[in-house]
């Protein structure tokens, strides 16, 4: 391999992790859609007109493998300066987007194939991970059903709702049909944080106890209440809040 090309390779190594980096921590630009879990609400990623929710798993494999767009040495040499961590060429930002979306989409799905048909409250934790990788990087509010037969085996996940940047709203109406239509026996509940911070508010314990008592009238059990955002989770039921 040529000297460019092992230079070439270091800075997409970088600029990769970096990305990965950005947005685990919540600072790089959030995806208009979501992974995984799609409603006709949500529309193609922001700008990219790229939206990996709707192509096989062979396609988004191609994704990943697809060769990488030409770069000049002067450009090369620009994208390696320090002092510019941003200034890669849009051709190659714009490829480096397509696979890191692409990536975690196969993930999003692997993830949630492992929890099918699992009674998923025995490892809440890797839940809660996938509901992060989910919805943790939106820049504005859904709410998710996660609907469970009567061992906790997952059935499946619905979004039920969006929102804006601060707030969702929900309808018990809504979640109840649903959980009748899924046969569910119980079910876990979950939105994010765009804003940051994990500390539930007053609307978001109003509005549990208000799911938790409408569908106890239906014998569906409400098992845990989950908030994601960039940091972390956040457990109702490890909190005794349910």
């Amino acid at each position: 391999m040529s000297n460019l090309r092992m230079d070439l390779w270091t800075v997409l190594t970088a600029a990769i992790r970096n990305a990965i980096k950005s947005v685990i921590g919540g600072t790089a630009p959030k995806p208009a859609a979501t992974a995984c879990v799609a409603t006709p609400t949500d529309a193609p990623t922001a700008g990219t007109g790229f939206d990996p929710r709707q192509l096989s798993r062979a396609r988004l494999l191609g994704e990943l493998l697809a060769p990488m767009p030409p770069i000049g040495s002067g450009e090369l040499s620009q994208a390696c300066d320090a002092s510019l961590p941003l200034a890669l060429p849009a051709a190659l930002e714009a490829g480096i987007t397509r696979r890191l979306l692409a990536a975690r989409e196969l993930l999003c799905r692997d993830m949630l194939t492992d929890l099918q048909g699992r009674p998923v409250m025995d490892s809440p934790k890797q839940l809660a991970e996938w509901l992060r990788l989910h919805c943790a990087g939106l820049d504005y509010e859904v709410f998710l059903v996660i609907y469970l037969n009567s061992q906790h085996r997952l059935i499946t996940v619905e979004q039920l709702f969006r929102g804006t940047l601060t707030q969702v709203s929900v309808y018990p109406r809504e979640v109840l049909k649903q959980a009748l239509a899924h046969g569910a026996a119980a079910l876990a509940l979950a939105h994010n944080h765009p804003s940051g911070g994990l500390e539930p508010s007053m609307a978001d314990q109003r509005i549990t106890q208000q799911l938790k008592t409408s569908l106890a009238l239906i014998d569906v059990r409400v098992i845990d209440h989950f908030i994601v955002a960039a940091e972390g989770h956040y457990s109702f039921a490890e909190h005794g809040l349910i």
